[in-house]
């Protein structure tokens, strides 16, 4: 999944549903609810499907003692051709962790710990009081304002038609900001000029931010993310800060 990544490599295996389907689960104490890992996997599904957000694809990872639960879920959501988005979660049922889910175009996910999304739609710990639906449907709706406020920032990017000057202040002023390692700036530029990807052959905003994202792929995913969000929100800040004739392309 091109947006949504999980590592999985210490003391971790890779699992399905069926395989949680066969662990314990702790008993419950009088201060602590531990949660059932197929549980909390099949309930967060059909939360997002009564939301009309899909589960397109999976990956699931467990501690060999079964306590942890790593996972990562791209999803359709509703009719947007950009529906890129993605969940992360991760919980523990031997009190070391609260149940937790980021939430955005990309996520990143791995069992050193590493945690990170655009958002981080819940941060729940394990108490006899929690209700896991109430919990989870509140994380989706979350999600949804969240994910519905970055298709808008997609479709005025796309709208925002850059004349060639500003496409290269644009490039130097990420590049100045350190937003990328400087020497992908050459892959960036000849991405967005003569792009081979016709979807990006746009002389927009969404092109180009398209060029920069594309050209991360060659980063190492621990710092291709924090690049492509530090990315993300540089081009919603000087999508904000364009004049409103720019953003028409006029």
């Amino acid at each position: 999944m091109h947006n949504a990544q999980l590592v999985s490599h210490v003391d971790t295996d890779i699992v399905t549903r069926a395989d949680l389907r066969s662990l314990v689960t702790p008993e419950p104490t009088e201060t602590f609810k531990p949660i059932p890992h197929i549980d909390l996997v099949d309930m967060l599904g059909l939360v997002l499907e009564q939301n009309h957000i899909y589960i397109v694809e999976e990956h699931l990872a467990i501690r060999r003692d079964g306590s942890v639960l790593f996972g990562v879920m791209q999803l359709a959501y509703g009719e947007s051709e950009d529906g890129r988005a993605a969940l992360g979660l991760r919980t523990a049922n031997n009190k070391t962790m609260s149940l937790q889910l980021c939430a955005g175009l990309s996520v990143f996910v791995c069992d050193n710990l590493a945690f990170r999304g655009d958002m981080i739609a819940l941060r729940r710990k394990h108490t006899s009081g929690l209700n896991l639906r109430v919990e989870l449907a509140g994380a989706v709706l979350r999600f949804q304002e969240h994910f519905g406020r970055l298709v808008s920032e997609v479709e005025q990017l796309k709208t925002r038609i850059l004349p060639d000057i500003e496409a290269k202040a644009l490039i130097h002023d990420a590049f100045a900001s350190g937003l990328m390692p400087l020497r992908f700036l050459p892959n960036v530029s000849r991405a967005y000029f003569e792009p081979e990807i016709t979807e990006f052959a746009g002389r927009n905003a969404w092109s180009l931010h398209n060029a920069f994202t594309g050209v991360a792929k060659a980063m190492p995913i621990t710092t291709r993310l924090p690049a492509s969000q530090a990315l993300g929100k540089f081009f919603g800040m000087s999508t904000e800060s364009a004049a409103p004739s720019r953003l028409l392309g006029a």
